[in-house]
């Protein structure tokens, strides 16, 4: 600790001393520079200097004369364009790239002048220029040429926030259009290109027009509802697919897509119940068919546990040969002194290895109601497993090393790797808990093949 605490000291100081090497380095190139007359090149070389290392007085002194004639050429800028042009615009921005630069250099700490005067024609000059973008982005409302007004009304908002209704007046030059192309799309009946345009506009305000109406409309109107009937299993396993079809239920549910909607469960079950059509009934499109259109959904989603495998495993162990380090006590017979002799015992571990695995497949269709089509076909292979892989020691575990050719390991790597063993963990995670990962992922793997389809067939 101390040692990484002293490395990280000098490590510092080196880079201190590298930064006030390379200060002083550019502050030596910009006093060249500046004798040159180059005092614009000599002004960014100081600012470097500076930046590098903000105790480098002579890098101020210099940045100080060399920056001040910098700005004043900004500042000559502005006063020319002031006198001369016509476009305000550029004016005000002549201005600020004097101001800008100033506030760089002041961040340093070094402070230039702006004289009071040209304070006073930019704030003269910048009101004309709002006045002049304010009755442009009317006009351009008026136009409906929204994204040029939208652009007016942001230029207002950069120069002076809370001007008049500038941005009232910029809210409605973004969502204008999108409401408009929303309207024009729930005509046309592209439900969800709609709803996305309509949500824009009540994300950014809620009580534009009619928004929530509208948006709510295309929702409604382009909705696919879909039932989830009773998982079957060829294995005979129904347990299974009873949590398949849970799992899927609720995946489909978390569904971040607003047009997915899945019918009630408890109201598909009611009306199996009703129909006297239990698991093995519903297995293929046409009974699929008639127990959606009692249901009152769209599509129905059938699903199949093909194969769902659990493996526990056997814990294999084996004997391996070690040594276990010990320390002698010794005397230097030439000095008298004593010091310690490692040496190593033989000593005996034991490995242990286990892999617990599941192994599940299941086959789904989603069928159309309305024409009986098979929209999505797909099989779904999951696989989880987990091991454990560890040792024991009856001795001392610290003291402990592996054998290689006969001799003790003593490197780093084989000590920290019988370690990492004997301090690995002794439990495999169990088949339960790996079939319950199986099937949630197989879960979002059906809802997010359903979602892709709605979305194919949703415009």
């Amino acid at each position: 600790m101390m040692r990484t605490a002293a490395f990280g000291s000098i490590f510092l100081a080196l880079a201190a001393l590298v930064a006030c090497s390379g200060s002083k380095s550019y502050a030596k190139k910009a006093g060249k520079l500046d004798e040159a007359g180059l005092y614009a090149e000599a002004a960014e070389m100081y600012l470097q200097a500076v930046q590098r290392n903000q105790k480098n007085v002579d890098a101020k002194i210099g940045l100080k004369k060399t920056g001040q004639q910098l700005l004043n050429d900004k500042l000559g800028a502005f006063f020319r364009s002031l006198n001369t042009s016509s476009d305000k615009g550029a004016t005000v921005d002549a201005f600020l790239d004097a101001e800008l630069y100033a506030d760089r250099v002041r961040r340093l700490g070094v402070v230039l002048e702006i004289p009071e005067h040209h304070r006073t024609d930019f704030e003269r000059v910048k009101g004309e220029h709002l006045v002049e973008l304010y009755t442009e982005g009317q006009a351009l409302l008026e136009q409906q040429d929204f994204k040029a007004a939208e652009t007016k009304f942001k230029r207002i908002a950069v120069l002076e926030p809370g001007y008049k209704d500038a941005s009232s007046l910029q809210s409605i030059a973004y969502l204008e259009p999108l409401y408009r192309q929303g309207k024009i799309d729930l005509d046309a009946g592209n439900y969800r290109k709609a709803y996305d345009e309509l949500d824009k506009v009540f994300s950014k305000d809620p009580g534009y027009k009619d928004v929530v109406q509208l948006r709510n409309e295309a929702l409604s109107k382009g909705q696919y509802s879909i039932a989830v009937l009773p998982f079957t299993s060829t294995t005979k396993r129904d347990a299974q697919a009873s949590r398949m079809q849970a799992y899927a239920i609720t995946s489909l549910t978390s569904s971040k897509d607003p047009f997915l909607k899945v019918v009630d469960r408890e109201n598909t079950d009611r009306i199996l119940d009703e129909q006297r059509l239990g698991l093995s009934g519903v297995v293929d499109e046409q009974t699929a068919v008639r127990v959606g259109n009692l249901i009152g959904a769209q599509a129905v989603l059938m699903g199949q546990v093909i194969e769902h495998r659990e493996e526990p495993g056997t814990l294999r162990k084996s004997i391996k040969q070690g040594f276990e380090s010990y320390r002698v006590k010794r005397k230097d017979p030439e000095t008298g002194e004593f010091f310690y002799e490692t040496k190593y015992r033989p000593a005996s571990y034991t490995e242990f290895h286990i892999e617990n695995k599941v192994v599940s497949s299941i086959s789904i269709k989603l069928v159309s109601l309305e024409t009986g089509e098979v929209l999505l076909s797909r099989v779904i292979d999951e696989e989880a497993k987990d091991h454990a892989y560890y040792a024991t020691y009856s001795g001392n575990k610290d003291a402990l090393v592996p054998m290689q050719n006969g001799v003790a390991a003593t490197s780093d790597r084989a000590r920290r790797e019988l370690h990492g063993l004997l301090n690995a963990p002794q439990q495999a995670r169990s088949t339960a808990e790996l079939s319950t990962d199986v099937l949630r992922k197989a879960g979002d793997r059906i809802a997010a093949y359903v979602e892709q389809e709605i979305g194919r067939i949703l415009p």
